[in-house]
């Protein structure tokens, strides 16, 4: 019985302290909860002042841009459209505006020009250095042309009202001094700040280092004014920032103040203590009301449960014992862990080894349980030695190398070993840590590798960021631009534009990269001399893993002296072109001339016989008739005879489709005359809807080369001279075979016949580029084949052997 009631008074003693505990628990844990709201004012206060401090850095480094837009550019207009391009890139700035003698001279916001800006309201106030970043009173409005500072404002303005706030420094070019002012966008940092915080109970303040209140998401402040005397804010001006609980206007907060870097401004995050912790509270009651019921029927269940916990408690005590110790194995080995994990004793003798090691031996544990650990198959013959000199003399705390390990493959495996000790029931245990680092070393000499090919390829590189700030450069990169990588990193790349290319071809290019990826071109840089340069880039996006641009990499050659020497060889094809065409037009007005004579002639005696007639007053109007029909016919004659003169000679550089028959029969036209005199005929078997692509009267010239070649080659024979042309469609080929039957060409010389001034005839009968300038045209400027074989053939029952020139050209 005594012991029963000792066993009641120990459970009431016992259920008293344990609602002392709860309530001493649930004050910790309110604590705890407010230390949480703090240290989420705490976070939220440096995030945010992270991000002011790189805003006001970046437009640090705007305002020292503006200083050499000004040294680089003195017309008004280009720098206000370049203030204009800056603010793209800033949503947080409302204006950027340079002043001189407190008027605004150049503004991104044009109305802004001309202004008189005071800067009285600007704090800090300079004592020894005036080129510091300052801050100024909000202003109220949008912009300087429509707003007014709020200390010239009678009535008061919340937070909500829409304003901005100039920050100014001081910039000195030269002998002249200018003032640039940036009007920040106040609800840029309200709207950014929502964006990153849920809860409507945290307010987000920016205040000066005097106390004047800047930006507030607390509507009820008001901004431009300076806020009472802050133990707080004092406390964070001398430690940078500082955390509590403080009264504002009779409400309790949890505020962090923060101060930025190097910048007299403070972030302010508050968090209204009382709703911050309201349902908190609820919670607590809920939880001791719960924890309260829970306590009673927990004594009630201890209670009868108590015998049989005394009962089975040695029971229980062994079982418990043994699942500490399973646990503690299980959590040794790892075995769900990517090492190869393994327990020895101090002789070396296997004890456990986890399922990923065991696999990676491709063995069972039965194979090698109590094996020595030097002796495992896996280890090569000049390390085992080594492995058993360590773990034999093993002292100290911890030993890492890296070894050579063969698996169940046959493949060596690079393994960062690790050996330590642990104690295990009064006995030395020994744990080895094995980690698979191969492909770890594979990537490290891989990436060796590339950056050796970076560094010493002949082609220039550069990796720039998503911005197109150069990070790196390698050697022909500087050897060819003349940049060392001090000079060009942490550079826009801009840095190596020249004034060749248009907007529109940037403008292109970048499209091209946005939206493929890469662009490659041709494209013109100028060097560190200011001297130009064509290059050959080729510039390729690098993605993250979602697609977002990280870097860009940039790989050209320079090709100037390969230009340079197209350019010249262009001139010379250009003016061998020039040659073979005069050569053919002194030919052709040989054949116009010859043409002439008989047309002229019937003229001549059409013409006298009229006159005849008249003379002895002879009227016969029949005669007369035929006489003038005769004079036109010869007339007309020599009218398309001169058209297709001209033709040949009009400068038409136009690639278009045309009639390879018709050109073909326009091309025996102009040379039939020589031809006739030389009593050559023309045999011709052309297909006459066959059209391709190029320039025409070069055609007539290629032909008019090749019929020449005929011609001369047929001169010395002294009957059956023919000359053979045919065209026709094979395998989307256009085929056009001229052949001769003057006996062929000599082998010795057919591989010769299209090479420049190359001629079997005498200096004052040809030039020898005829056939140069027909290879020439074919190949370059249509894109087709042109050469020459001998060939043996039967026409008129007669054996004959000739050259055959054969000309491809890709159908339309």
């Amino acid at each position: 019985m005594a012991s029963k009631i000792k066993l009641l008074l120990g459970v009431i003693f016992a259920f008293f302290i344990i609602i002392i505990s709860i309530l001493v628990s649930s004050s910790i844990l309110k604590e705890e909860a407010v230390e949480n709201y703090l240290t989420i004012s705490k976070l939220n206060a440096k995030s945010f002042s992270k991000e002011l401090n790189q805003d006001l850095a970046n437009i640090e480094q705007t305002i020292v841009n503006i200083k050499s837009i000004l040294k680089l550019d003195d017309k008004n207009e280009n720098i206000n459209r370049r203030l204009e391009e800056i603010i793209r890139a800033y949503p947080q700035i409302r204006s950027m505006n340079i002043l001189q003698n407190e008027k605004i001279k150049f503004s991104s916001n044009l109305y802004n020009i001309g202004l008189h800006i005071q800067n009285q309201n600007f704090y800090p106030k300079p004592i020894f250095d005036d080129k510091i970043l300052k801050i100024n009173t909000p202003w109220i409005g949008r912009d300087f042309i429509s707003g007014s500072d709020v200390y010239t404002q009678e009535e008061s303005f919340d937070s909500t009202t829409q304003s901005f706030i100039p920050i100014s420094k001081k910039i000195v070019l030269g002998k002249e001094e200018f003032d640039v002012i940036i009007n920040l966008n106040s609800d840029y940092f309200k709207d950014r700040f929502f964006s990153n915080i849920s809860s409507s109970e945290i307010i987000f303040e920016m205040i000066r280092l005097d106390g004047v209140l800047l930006v507030s998401t607390n509507e009820h402040r008001q901004i431009g004014k300076k806020i009472k005397r802050s133990d707080l804010l004092q406390a964070a001006i001398s430690k940078n920032q500082y955390t509590g609980i403080e009264i504002i206007d009779d409400v309790k907060y949890m505020v962090t103040y923060i101060l930025t870097d190097s910048y007299p401004l403070s972030i302010v995050v508050k968090l209204n203590f009382e709703k911050s912790l309201a349902s908190w509270n609820k919670k607590q009651y809920n939880f001791f009301i719960i924890t309260t019921i829970i306590v009673i029927l927990s004594i009630l269940i201890a209670l009868f449960f108590f015998y049989l916990y005394n009962r089975k408690k040695e029971q229980e005590l062994k079982l418990q014992k043994r699942q500490i110790q399973d646990q503690e194995k299980f959590k040794l080995l790892f075995q769900d862990s990517h090492f190869l994990a393994t327990v020895i004793d101090c002789d070396g003798k296997i004890i456990e080894m986890n399922n990923l090691a065991l696999e990676f031996l491709g063995q069972t544990f039965e194979e090698i349980k109590n094996k020595s650990f030097w002796d495992l198959k896996c280890w090569r013959e000049e390390d085992k030695e080594i492995i058993k000199e360590k773990v034999s003399n093993f002292y100290q705390k911890k030993y890492q190398d890296e070894l050579i390990a063969i698996n169940k493959f046959n493949e060596e495996r690079i393994i960062d070993f690790t050996l330590s000790s642990i104690i295990k029931e009064e006995q030395r245990l020994l744990v080895i840590i094995g980690l698979d680092i191969t492909v770890k070393r594979e990537k490290e000499n891989k990436l060796k590798q590339a950056y050796t090919v970076f560094s010493n390829t002949r082609d220039g590189i550069m990796i720039t960021d998503k911005n197109t700030t150069v990070l790196d450069v390698n050697k022909a990169f500087e050897k060819i631009t003349g940049y060392t990588k001090n000079d060009i990193v942490n550079k826009k790349v801009s840095i190596l534009k020249s004034v060749v290319h248009t907007k529109e071809f940037y403008k292109k290019m970048w499209k091209n990269i946005s939206e493929k990826g890469f662009w490659e071109g041709e494209i013109t840089n100028k060097n560190k001399n200011g001297a130009l340069f064509i290059e050959w880039l080729t510039i390729n996006t690098i993605y993250d893993e979602n697609k977002n641009v990280v870097n860009y990499i940039g790989i050209f050659s320079d090709i100037t002296e390969q230009k340079t020497r197209e350019k010249l060889l262009k001139e010379k094809d250009y003016a061998l072109f020039q040659q073979s065409k005069m050569a053919a037009m002194g030919e052709m007005i040989g054949n116009i001339a010859h043409q002439w004579r008989q047309p002229l002639s019937v003229i001549s005696t059409a013409a006298t016989g009229i006159l005849v007639q008249k003379s002895i007053g002879i009227n016969d109007p029949e005669n007369e008739e035929k006489s003038l029909n005769a004079i036109n016919r010869s007339a007309q004659y020599l009218s398309q005879t001169i058209e297709d003169f001209r033709g040949f000679l009009k400068l038409d550089k136009e690639v278009k489709l045309f009639n390879i028959s018709k050109t073909i029969n326009e091309s025996l036209s102009l040379s039939s005359m020589n031809r006739k005199n030389k009593q050559i005929a023309v045999i011709t078997n052309l297909e006459e809807e066959i059209e391709v692509y190029g320039i025409k009267n070069e055609f007539i010239q290629v032909m008019m080369n090749i019929l020449k070649n005929a011609e001369d080659a047929l001169v010395d024979k002294k009957s059956d001279k023919f000359i053979f042309i045919d065209s026709f469609l094979e395998d989307q080929k256009v085929v056009i075979k001229i052949k001769d039957n003057a006996g062929g060409i000599d082998s010795k010389i057919m591989t010769r016949v299209f090479e420049p001034y190359f001629t079997t005839k005498h200096q004052s009968q040809g030039t020898g580029i005829g056939l140069y300038m027909s290879q020439e045209i074919i190949k370059n400027h249509m894109k087709g084949k042109l050469f020459v074989e001998n060939e043996s053939f039967e026409f008129m029952s007669k054996n004959f052997t000739g050259a055959c020139f054969i000309i491809e050209l890709p159908f339309k």
